[in-house]
């Protein structure tokens, strides 16, 4: 069951604020901004507000080698830890566990550039013996250790004492759905009593653009406004990257019931699967069906009997084609009453956060009986079948909702959330 709930993204900090925007159909999406983005084919990304890390207590030396993404996490997951209650708990810390997809970690210029200015020879070379007798002494001593994507992790289990079951997995969207699995493992074999399950972005910088932009999955129109990620849209053009970050709380019912603190909702079935796709980014469709089909198994449920697929859906020509394709599979039987909805036309692509998020806003969906609207969808693709949730919100009670994620590299993953006591 999930007891704990923490999302910090484009649109908020809090999972009301950011249901609130998301209902209302507000998009966080907008020019990038803390680099000159000019020179890149993307321009634009959903990035969070400046965080005020002086509310999350961070020791100075500890600032030091950490960046956003380890900010963004360890704000998600106090949230989570709160909201189960496990402040002051009398489980023991080693029976806590923790459980993260993370992307990939950069640094900034001004780490490394006071060691180059003390190394450049007269004609403005770089002098390596320079560099390596005194430049070097320039570098802070545990910079290294902030190019590591574990080190935000370790900080979030020092900052809450979180001594259970633990790993990091990396560096793309099926990771984060991967330390849902894992942690929901973990509690059902008994091996810890309460986890946290996370997921979180890369910070967005030259490096993260690269990146998706050598993957593939990027908008690359160069526009500066305008919707830039459309989701199953005919016209869509390919996603833009997002920060955030999500965290949940998993333990048994009876352990819930006998602490006083509600469940939320419950994961009762995931699945995964890899093959790619051929000249593109992404898993077959095949791939996907395997990762649905397996979720719905593990979890004893049928397809007619999922109220909602909350998809990957990246507004990528290659990607969204094949997931139209696996949903209209395995869903084959009453295919137009399925409904069907994205949030990255309004948080942009999270990687690892996204399926977090989902989960998260999965159980706003749940209390509020509310679909979102897939945003910036106006013209769906005309191989839909299904009932895409687009121009504005769906009224309608769920009880189960199947989500999906994917990686560039092939790998598919999907997780069965159910409402608490349905």
């Amino acid at each position: 069951m999930m007891t704990g709930a923490g999302i910090i993204c484009s649109l908020g900090s809090h999972v009301p604020e950011v249901w609130d925007a998301l209902i209302s159909g507000r998009t966080g999406i907008g020019p990038i901004d803390g680099f000159d983005p000019n020179g890149f084919s993307c321009l634009l990304a959903a990035q969070v507000r400046p965080l005020d890390i002086s509310d999350l207590k961070i020791h100075p030396r500890d600032a030091r080698i950490m960046d956003t993404p380890s900010y963004l996490l360890l704000k998600a997951a106090r949230d989570a830890f709160r909201g189960a209650r496990l402040e002051g708990t009398q489980i023991p810390r080693e029976e806590i566990g923790f459980f993260a997809g993370m992307g990939m970690m950069d640094y900034d210029i001004e780490d490394l550039l006071p060691a180059v200015l003390k190394s450049l020879d007269a004609t403005g070379g770089l002098n390596y013996s320079a560099f390596y007798s005194r430049g070097y002494t320039e570098v802070h001593p545990l910079w290294p250790l902030s190019m590591l994507n574990n080190i935000g992790f370790c900080q979030v289990g020092t900052s809450l004492d979180l001594q259970g079951e633990n790993s990091v997995f990396s560096p793309h969207a099926d990771s984060g759905m991967m330390a849902i699995a894992e942690g929901a493992k973990s509690v059902l074999d008994g091996r810890a009593q309460v986890v946290l399950c996370g997921g979180v972005s890369e910070k967005v910088s030259p490096f993260s653009l690269a990146r998706a932009r050598l993957c593939g999955v990027l908008n690359t129109t160069g526009a500066k406004d305008g919707p830039s990620c459309k989701p199953f849209d005919a016209e869509r053009r390919g996603t833009v990257l997002g920060e955030g970050a999500g965290v949940i709380a998993l333990e048994r019912e009876s352990s819930a019931r006998r602490r006083g603190v509600e469940p939320l909702a419950a994961v009762t079935g995931h699945g995964c699967s890899c093959e790619c796709q051929g000249g593109c980014a992404g898993p077959t469709a095949k791939a996907m069906t395997l990762a649905m089909k397996s979720a719905l198994d593990r979890s004893g449920l049928n397809p007619s009997e999922i109220d909602l697929v909350m998809a990957h859906g990246d507004g990528t020509l290659a990607g969204d084609r094949s997931e139209i394709e696996a949903i209209q599979h395995v869903f084959s039987d009453g295919i137009e009453n399925l409904h069907v909805s994205s949030s990255k036309g309004a948080l942009g692509h999270l990687l690892a956060g996204a399926p977090l998020a989902d989960a998260i806003l999965t159980i706003s969906m749940m209390n509020h009986g509310l679909i979102p609207a897939t945003l910036h969808t106006s013209a769906p693709d005309p191989s839909i079948r299904f009932h895409l949730v687009h121009g504005k919100p769906v009224k309608k009670d769920l009880k189960r909702v199947l989500i999906n994620c994917q990686s560039c590299e092939g790998q598919a993953a999907s997780i069965v959330v159910e409402a608490a006591g349905g």
